[in-house]
């Protein structure tokens, strides 16, 4: 008796089909790949009255950052926040033991600011969206950050 599958699309996932998939990776990398110690990396920039203003959403895996979203609200940006914001990711990603990081950015985001904080460019995705470019940085990072 064979078992058939189908591949459906939802707009609207349930947290528990989301951590399904998300932890049976996790599980899979672990056993796997050796790679352990995953945890998620979460700052944010608030204001006096508390209101976030910024934030960066990524995660530690084995020796790797990877940075999901680095955001600054435009009052505050071009005030060395965001530097700010990726400096303190950094630290804290070299004190959990981590060598290298990585993020994305589009071509009318900040690929510029990255290559200024020390981030190379190794690869790139054209014609997204409306023919516009992904970006793909890394960077090595050193224990004198910490």
């Amino acid at each position: 008796m064979s078992e058939t599958y189908a591949v459906v699309s939802e707009g609207s996932p349930t947290s528990e089909d989301i951590n399904l998939v998300r932890n049976g990776l996790g599980h899979y990398n672990r056993e796997t790949g050796g790679l352990a110690n995953y945890k998620d990396l979460t700052l944010f920039i608030r204001d006096v009255t508390g209101q976030t203003v910024g934030g960066l959403l990524g995660f530690t895996i084995g020796t790797w950052l990877h940075i999901e979203i680095l955001w600054v609200n435009e009052k505050i940006r071009r005030r060395g926040q965001g530097a700010h914001l990726l400096h303190r990711a950094e630290e804290e990603a070299v004190a959990r033991g981590c060598r290298v990081a990585d993020l994305t950015t589009f071509d009318f985001q900040a690929p510029q600011f990255y290559e200024k904080q020390g981030y190379e460019r190794f690869a790139e995705l054209s014609q997204v969206g409306a023919e516009h470019t992904v970006h793909f940085f890394r960077k090595y990072l050193t224990a004198s950050l910490a």
